[in-house]
């Protein structure tokens, strides 16, 4: 039995997560996730475990794990990870901060696990084709989240709705339907119909959808590009089909954080591609400035009527004196002002309460809006880090990036040395001929 292969096998499970709804918890978007990869994760630790144990070709792996931890990425992730869960064990709540709760489902603990899941993965995916096929299962775990929403969304096309005295608005689903409410009825999630309708998938979260997106365009321009010949395939048609699947519901989803981030992270990759492929320089360049105009366009239009019905108008309603900004900006006050208390190591993953009930901002108490404020992160990924982890957190967490930047930089420059040879070389036999 190849216990490697089993181990690699339960890895390739992990992506369908995202699928997963259990609706039998309090938190049916969040539990079943969780659950799902730690399992996954913990049953391909065991095989490959016994794969070193069993295996004859143990001693390959090991070599490969030795080689794994030399990485200067590795390492800084290492350091990361060592910090958040040293964090949690010293947090001013360590139950919470190492183990997290049903909402949340974070701390020590998940961190322990995604931290297993790189390092596995780096261990056991080392050719291109193993990274393809995990894409390739990412994208249609995508493509199962998206139909998941469109099915909660179905549900109330032909669903049974009846008067209620008594009730707010009079009218309740009576529990009944046509097909379309038969089949989907167990699957959760807003009617297309609702005002303000934005798609939540099988996430329950539109932000956390349009940011799992831009992670599935990844996944597709990489297994578009990496195809030597570009042809016109089945595998490229697909692709090219579930983008456009993606892109629409990317929209849909009407998340301007996520936004903002994909045209930042294609702004940037596109100026890296310009720098090391001088023959797509002309064409990529042109790309940047149509979209550029497209957007500017946009934003200039955005009060037209025939931009403004567009669900994609919020995407592009960008304001610097919106409500939830300046309700996040008193927020990040009050994670500086928890900051300053326990500096190092923070409060603890998951302790961001504490800090927010010792430091309540006023500005946040308005009795005449009903509930008021609460928050259990600061939503800033600088301030929560902060505020959770300390300073030796954040930093640990800002060197991953450095570190993997500073990668990316120097296999480009070694590479655009080995192309300017080969042109060189290429030019001096032309001329000897």
């Amino acid at each position: 039995m190849n216990y490697f292969k089993i181990s690699k096998f339960f890895l390739y499970l992990v992506p369908f997560a995202v699928i997963i709804v259990s609706v039998s918890t309090l938190f049916p978007f969040i539990v079943g996730k969780y659950v799902w990869f730690r399992t996954a994760v913990d049953l391909s630790l065991f095989f490959f475990l016994l794969g070193l144990l069993l295996r004859p070709e143990a001693r390959e792996y090991k070599n490969r794990l030795r080689e794994l931890f030399k990485s200067p990425i590795v390492i800084a992730l290492s350091i990361f990870a060592a910090v958040f869960v040293i964090a949690s064990l010293f947090a001013f709540d360590a139950r919470l901060a190492f183990w997290s709760n049903f909402e949340r489902g974070e701390g020590g603990f998940q961190i322990l696990h995604l931290y297993l899941f790189f390092g596995l993965l780096g261990v056991l995916f080392k050719e291109e084709k193993d990274w393809r096929k995990i894409f390739w299962l990412s994208i249609i775990a995508g493509f199962l989240m998206i139909f998941y929403g469109l099915g909660a969304g179905l549900k109330y096309v032909d669903a049974e709705i009846v008067e209620q005295t008594g009730t707010i608005g009079g009218l309740d689903w009576s529990g009944g339907g046509g097909i379309l409410f038969q089949i989907f009825r167990n699957f959760i999630g807003p009617s297309f119909k609702e005002s303000g309708f934005r798609f939540q998938g099988s996430i329950g979260n539109p932000a956390y959808v349009a940011t799992y997106i831009i992670f599935m365009f990844f996944y597709v321009a990489y297994l578009f590009l990496s195809d030597k010949g570009r042809r016109l395939s089945f595998k490229n048609v697909l692709l090219a089909v579930f983008s456009l699947i993606f892109l629409v519901f990317f929209i849909f989803a009407g998340t301007r954080g996520a936004f903002v981030g994909l045209l930042a992270s294609v702004f940037f990759s596109v100026i890296y591609l310009v720098f090391i492929a001088k023959k797509w320089r002309k064409k990529l360049l042109i790309f940047i400035a149509f979209v550029i105009v497209a957007v500017a366009l946009i934003m200039f239009f955005k009060e037209n009527p025939l931009v403004k019905g567009s669900p994609a108008l919020r995407i592009f309603n960008i304001s610097f004196t919106a409500r939830t900004l300046q309700d996040r900006t008193f927020i990040w006050q009050t994670a500086l002002d928890g900051f300053k208390v326990k500096p190092i190591l923070g409060w603890g993953p998951e302790n961001f309460s504490h800090v927010f009930d010792r430091n309540f901002p006023k500005k946040l108490f308005r009795p005449l809006e009903g509930f008021g404020a609460w928050f259990d992160r600061a939503h800033n990924v600088f301030f929560d880090h902060l505020i959770e982890v300390g300073a030796l957190g954040l930093l640990a967490y800002v060197s991953m990036f450095l570190v993997l930047y500073l990668q990316l930089l120097k296999h480009s420059l070694i590479n655009r040395k080995k192309i300017i040879s080969e042109e060189t070389k290429q030019s001096k036999i032309q001329l000897q001929i």
